[in-house]
């Protein structure tokens, strides 16, 4: 029997060792709290020289105390601090000196054997590390009595989970109870935020980092592990404790490392080598500097300096994991799956259970479509952690998506719910072939297939296929190259994109990446995309607006030199909406004054590694003259958004009535947020004529001020006028496409006017909208029985019978009578007794159910008896 059990789970009779171990260590514990330092005056001001970056006088300070001790000396806090520092600043070999000696001094210090563990291996010798990790272990099981205070018990704690001992264990084992006895002690807040922040818990970590900074606010460390904490969730307070930190220490690493990745992923290349070359001077060896600059050089298409880094990286330890895991986890944030793939591989031969490497590789898989090996390794990151939220959150996810239905047409692959597959999922696969027939050939773009879809009904399913952990809930799709990943309108919310424009958005991602390698700066990649949309529907995508007028004219146009990192930290949603309008307003500069064969031509040189900055040179102008004459495009056309127009900022006090923003307009003539604002005010005062005289006069100063349409529509109905009410929504459904209400009121007033062709229009355009929703269904099929669109027909009618309508014996007695009308018996036949089964009375259904198995009996009176031919298999 326990043979069986050790069979089934490889890892048990380990995770038993480890607890019968931890019990060993625990023992009958009394914590005695933090070791007491006799001159605590002087190591008190070697870790602040230590937090302050002064690593050379914390050594020279620690050597001094230590000679001044002599060889009788209990404190191994002073050696333990002096390794440290030389560790800091790349002295790695004089750091093992360091402990060498502290271990002739404290023969059993555990202490010293956890830091020297990591300082072997910087030494290349790893199997002197192996060696001194056995011995805490050893000296643990041997002699518990003499680690049960907090810095011990927080060793071990850290040494059990090296051993693959359950994390809560750990916690409640060792970490909690030294926190409980130790209220002020800031390791044990700093332990159980490092675990936290390896299982990707950032809640936990940030509180945990927060309690250490509180109880020593010049820790440095702490402070850069805060924003790493932030970072997921909230870039301003991230910012602000590395602010923090660089404010003691300018040149502290980790903060420094923090604000490279920034800069790389706003593609200010420039400005990230020269935080590494701050980082270096400190620290001349540090694996990640060079493995950051190895990092860089890729993106520069310098494949001669990215492996002279690589090495540079390793160059103290050779087999160290963490180098190549960092350098391809940049890379797939630059959706280099392909590359990250190779570092992923090359990291986990020197550590197959490094699982930071396992559980990126996993990722890259799934979005280079290798779904098998890639929920294989998911599920072997979680075998092995089961505290990982990464891995839990992609083996729920899978099971999620197991449910989903597969389709496949022109090179796609799409999988979505299954319900709402039958709802929509044909006209799925209708955009995706426009799209590929109009994109491809514009793009001369030869794919790479199959493509691969999916859309999730819940959003936190998008998030985690998508970034791994919940958030992004201002994300609506994503495009990987070959993979595209978006909310269905289920997910969306109360407010709705055209899930059409969102799918039409991200295939000409896919079109733009792979003609690129996926080697595009996110300007130009997003740029495309709008510009596109803008294209295949004057109504999708981003417009210009009253508000980005003002913000074109004012100081938040960036230039197109740094128009990528405007995507990292947008100051507010509103200005990463902007960021993605004004990348389409640069493609459009770019066609206009270049021609799309330039643009193409820039494509095809980013495919080869070209600089965006070198190749814009060659096929266009110097960055430095399109920066210059792109903001002059930008603001001529902010200025023609109301040539005539006002743009005074509208001061009227708090609750100003219609009369008082009336008086504010007389001396601001032609603001058109005056007269928005005197208009919306007198709708609620129901001042139906003197609001429509304001808002007309918006719409005269500028025609695509979209704000005015609804309000002026609402003023002519409560008027009565509603041939002016639907002029009014007629013209907006020309500039908008993500309003329900809108298209709702215009299938109201169409079917009253009996107006059939627009209200198939409309429907279709609500549909574009939100095809969950039954009503565009309905309107369509009525529309569709009006003029004789049975195609129509039996789309809507179709799609309405599986949304489980109340009226269900109608509804599929109308599909039967399509049907039987085209000659589909078989299927009209189902759909009569589908009928009945609703109405068993349905005369009209029993009637019909009648003659179509007449017809289909005189049909088999007719055919041949030794004919081979068979009814068709049909479908609606």
């Amino acid at each position: 029997m326990n043979q069986t059990m050790a069979k089934q789970n490889p890892n048990r009779s380990a995770k038993l060792f480890v607890r019968f171990s931890i019990f060993l260590a625990v023992g009958l514990c009394v914590l005695t709290g933090s070791a007491q330092v006799q001159n605590r005056t002087e190591m008190e001001q070697a870790i602040r020289l230590f937090n302050e970056g002064n690593f050379a006088d914390a050594i020279t300070l620690g050597k001094t105390v230590v000679e001044k001790l002599g060889k009788f000396s209990t404190q191994e806090e002073w050696p333990i601090l002096i390794a440290k520092s030389q560790m800091a600043i790349g002295e790695y070999s004089e750091a093992l000196n360091t402990i060498d000696k502290a271990l002739e001094q404290f023969p059993s210090s555990i202490r010293v054997r956890w830091l020297g563990e990591e300082v072997c291996r910087f030494n290349n010798d790893v199997g002197r590390s192996m060696k001194l990790t056995l011995e805490i272990g050893e000296l643990a099981a041997r002699s518990s009595w003499r680690f049960r205070d907090a810095p011990n018990q927080i060793v071990l704690g850290k040494y059990f989970l090296k051993q693959k001992a359950d994390a809560k264990e750990v916690l409640d084992s060792f970490f909690y109870p030294v926190r409980d006895r130790n209220p002020r002690d800031p390791e044990v807040f700093r332990a159980i935020g490092e675990l936290a922040l390896e299982k990707h818990d950032y809640g936990l970590a940030a509180e945990n980092f927060a309690r250490v900074v509180e109880l020593r606010p010049e820790d440095t460390n702490a402070l850069s592990r805060l924003a790493e904490s932030y970072l997921p969730s909230n870039s301003e307070k991230a910012n602000e404790a590395i602010k923090k930190a660089l404010a003691i220490d300018a040149k502290h690493v980790d903060s420094l490392l923090i604000v490279v990745d920034q800069q790389i992923s706003s593609e200010n290349y420039s400005a990230a080598k020269l935080a590494l070359d701050e980082v270096l001077t400190v620290n001349p060896k540090h694996p990640d500097g060079w493995a950051y600059r190895a990092v860089i050089a890729h993106l520069e298409n310098e494949p001669g300096n990215e492996g002279k880094f690589r090495g540079l990286a390793l160059q103290d330890w050779s087999g160290n994991p963490r180098v190549d895991h960092l350098i391809g986890r940049e890379l797939s944030q630059k959706y280099r799956f392909k590359e990250s793939e190779t570092y992923q591989r090359r990291s986990l031969i020197y550590d197959k259970d490094y699982l930071p490497a396992k559980m990126q590789l996993a990722h890259d898989l799934l979005r280079l479509g290798q779904d098998l090996e890639g929920w294989k390794l998911a599920d072997e990151v979680f075998d092995a952690d089961e505290y990982s939220t990464a891995a839990h959150n992609l083996v729920t996810l899978r099971d999620q998506i197991s449910g989903f239905r597969t389709f496949e047409r022109d090179g796609f692959v799409v999988r979505m719910d299954a319900n709402e597959a039958e709802i929509y999922g044909e006209r799925v696969l209708d955009l995706l072939s426009r799209a590929k027939k109009a994109l491809c050939a514009k793009y001369d773009s030869k794919l790479e297939t199959p493509i691969f879809v999916e859309i999730f009904p819940r959003q936190s399913d998008f998030a985690i296929r998508t970034f791994g952990m919940p958030g992004g809930a201002g994300f609506l799709g994503v495009c990987f190259g070959r993979l595209i990943t978006m909310n269905s309108p289920a997910a969306q919310g109360a407010r709705l994109t055209s899930w059409e424009s969102v799918l039409w958005h991200e295939f000409c991602h896919v079109v733009t990446l792979q003609k690129t390698k996926n080697k595009m700066p996110r300007w130009l990649s997003e740029g495309i995309s709008v510009y596109e949309e803008k294209l295949a529907d004057p109504a999708w995508g981003e417009s210009l607006s009253l508000q980005y007028s003002k913000m074109m004219l004012g100081d938040d146009l960036t230039p197109v030199s740094q128009l990528s990192g405007a995507f990292l930290r947008p100051a507010s949603p509103l200005h990463l909406q902007f960021a993605y309008f004004e990348s389409s307003l640069v493609v459009e500069y770019l066609v206009q004054e270049f021609g799309i064969e330039s643009v193409l031509k820039v494509l095809e040189d980013l495919s080869y590694g070209t600089p965006i900055n070198d190749s814009l040179r060659r096929h266009a102008a110097p960055v430095d003259f399109i920066d210059k004459k792109f903001a002059e495009f930008a603001k001529t056309r902010a200025e023609a958004f109301a040539p005539r127009g006002n743009w005074d900022e509208v001061d009227a006090p708090p609750g100003a009535s219609a009369a008082d923003l009336a008086k504010w307009n007389a001396a601001h003539p032609n603001n058109l947020a005056g007269l928005l604002a005197e208009a919306k005010q007198c709708l609620t005062e129901e001042n139906w004529t003197t609001a429509v005289a304001s808002l007309e006069k918006v719409i005269r100063l500028s025609p695509e001020a979209k704000p005015a349409y609804p309000m002026l529509a609402k003023a002519y109905r409560e008027m009565g006028q509603s041939e002016k009410e639907f002029k009014t929504l007629e013209t907006l459904a020309e500039l908008e496409a993500d309003s329900v209400e809108l298209f709702t009121r215009l299938l109201e007033i169409t079917s009253l006017n009996g107006d059939w062709e627009k209200n198939k229009r409309f429907a279709r355009r609500l549909l574009a909208l939100n095809p969950l929703l039954s009503a565009p269904h309905r309107y369509l099929s009525i529309a569709a029985e009006k003029t004789d669109d049975e195609q129509a027909l039996i789309e809507s009618l179709g799609v309405l019978v599986k949304m489980d309508p109340l009226d269900a014996a109608d509804v599929n007695f109308r599909l039967a009578l399509v049907l039987h009308r085209t000659k589909r018996l078989a299927l009209a036949k189902r759909h009569a007794i589908m009928a009945l089964e609703h109405a068993p009375r349905y005369r009209d259904a029993h009637a019909l159910l009648l003659k179509i198995v007449q017809e289909q009996a005189q049909s088999e009176n007719r055919a041949e008896p030794d004919s081979p031919s068979r009814p068709k298999k049909e479908s609606p």
